[in-house]
């Protein structure tokens, strides 16, 4: 299924050019005046989570009662692509591509900071938690949980499964409407419908991963900072997204079963070199009796902190992480379900439920406990200030703080900077190849890749604006241009998700595996 036919392919240019004029004009602005740019995106952003975030919310743990309804029902058993589809990649290959794809530079950014951003500035006016006490020690790890494992898996899964079984079993176009078909109906098959949704789709992946290269670009440059003593600046960011651009639209343009299959068995190869130097070398003990306490306090406490919003004591907190999250999860979702969906294919709606929501959420609490975890005890123990750097220096050089004041530092930092690096570019060029085949005309199971240029020119606009906007306004950046993608791309999960319970009721009326349907349509692209 790797056969390319980019000569019958064409550009859906009404797809295309809005969401890319409009991310162009937004660059455009930010370098004419910045000072009405940051206005500007300043009042969307605070309009966002001030009237938006409490759907955020509501969808949130909507998808992770969908992928749970859906597991154990009877579209659990249905193969995407069909009874006798064989996968295309190897188990192995399929985890570390989906997990490198959702996990991307967050992880790595945020694991090691957000708890001590937690730790020394609780919501006490919602919790009555004090600042370095050891309530806010727990909560600390149990706001990693909520941010970082099942429920933002479950955002990313429930699309990958509906455009899976749509795409491969009911035949529907390489399209994020297809995504939508069975809430939509009738109006799934008009070519407006189509050409509005997937540019809406288009601006919010985009914004979505201007956001996430934000984060690994300062991320990657503290590194540098740490192992150079250069300084971490605009300079060090534009050198940095560069290298990183080249890279991951290099890999992009080889293909799913070249450079992004490499860069993801990679890169989970070094995650576990990591995750065993922490756990040979941390504080072990500790971090997983309070990882254990934390989790039982997240399950405790699910439906209360999923669903916070801070309006009964007027507070801002939920708002800039909580609701910062579920938008940025949405923000990538419909495309990156696009991505997941196609690399399941071969596999059960319940493998993939499995893979996705079980198994890479897990991968992912066992980081917060060993990295999160470690960043604490660094702070508790005294053995590094990084309130202090957090505070002083920036979010960004508090993992090669925390890092340095354990052994073979020297060693683990250049290690923990090359898996940035490959992160964000395994993230990137995933969602790259998602981007250019929704822009593309023509695109099916037997022609999947895109022409080259179309990633590039993708790579290129989203690299500039994930640099303007930390150079601009640094990590409050990152977080304003994810709530401006999340904000559209709520629209498409609230109908994805409300698709999936469809299928989960009557999924046999869109499988045309199961009476021989026709080739998959094009005609609405």
């Amino acid at each position: 299924m790797e056969k390319n036919k980019n000569g019958n392919m064409q550009l859906r240019k009404m797809t295309f050019f809005p969401p890319f004029i409009l991310l162009l004009l937004i660059v455009v602005v930010s370098l004419i005046s910045k000072d009405t740019f940051l206005n500007l995106i300043n009042n969307i952003n605070n309009w966002i989570i001030a009237n938006v975030g409490w759907v955020f919310s509501i969808i949130a743990v909507g998808t992770v009662l969908v992928a749970i309804a859906a597991a154990f029902s009877k579209f659990g058993n249905v193969r995407i692509g069909g009874e006798d589809a064989k996968p295309e990649i190897s188990t192995f290959s399929w985890f570390t591509i989906a997990l490198t794809t959702t996990m991307a530079a967050g992880v790595l950014f945020w694991g090691p900071a957000e708890p001590i951003a937690h730790l020394s500035a609780p919501p006490t006016e919602l919790t009555g938690i004090l600042p370095m006490s050891n309530e806010a020690l727990k909560f600390s790890m149990e706001t990693m949980f909520l941010h970082w494992t099942f429920i933002p898996y479950a955002i990313y899964t429930v699309p990958a499964v509906v455009f899976g079984f749509m795409y491969y079993n009911a035949k529907r176009p390489f399209s994020i409407t297809s995504e939508m078909a069975p809430v939509l109906g009738k109006y799934a098959d008009n070519k407006n419908t189509s050409k509005i949704i997937d540019a809406m789709t288009l601006f919010c992946i985009g914004a979505g991963m201007a956001g996430s290269l934000g984060q690994g670009i300062m991320n990657m440059s503290g590194g540098i900072a740490e192992l150079t003593g250069m300084p971490s600046n605009a300079s060090m960011w534009m050198i940095v997204a560069i290298v990183i651009a080249a890279i991951f639209i290099a890999t992009a343009v080889s293909g799913l079963q070249k450079g992004i299959k490499l860069c993801a068995d990679i890169n989970v190869y070094g995650y576990v070199v990591f995750l065993l130097f922490l756990l040979f070398f941390g504080a072990t003990a500790f971090v997983f009796n309070l990882g254990t306490e934390a989790f039982g306090g997240f399950v405790a406490n699910f439906f209360e902190k999923s669903l916070l919003t801070g309006a009964s004591a007027d507070s801002q907190w939920p708002q800039w992480w909580t609701t910062f999250y579920w938008a940025s999860w949405m923000a990538w979702a419909p495309t990156s379900g696009a991505f997941m969906g196609r690399i399941a294919y071969g596999r059960t709606v319940k493998q993939t439920l499995g893979l996705y929501v079980g198994v890479c959420a897990m991968v992912s609490a066992l980081w917060m406990i060993l990295v999160g975890g470690n960043s604490l005890f660094a702070q508790i123990s005294g053995a590094v200030d990084l309130v202090g750097v957090y505070n002083n220096v920036g979010v960004e050089a508090v993992p090669y703080s925390m890092l340095r004041s354990m052994p073979f530092s020297q060693v683990i930092i250049p290690l923990f900077l090359l898996l940035i690096f490959l992160s964000v570019v395994t993230a990137c060029n995933s969602n790259m190849t998602a981007m250019a085949g929704i822009s593309t005309q023509g695109i099916t199971p037997d022609s999947p890749e895109a022409p080259a240029w179309l990633k590039i020119a993708w790579g290129v606009i989203v690299m500039t604006l994930a640099y303007i906007m930390i150079a601009t306004v640094g990590v409050n950046g990152v977080k304003i241009i994810a709530n401006f993608g999340g904000m559209f791309a709520g629209i498409i999960m609230l109908g994805t998700t409300i698709s999936c319970a469809i299928l989960i009721f009557n999924h046999k009326k869109y499988d045309k595996t199961l009476k021989d349907g026709e080739d998959v349509l094009t005609d609405l692209q």
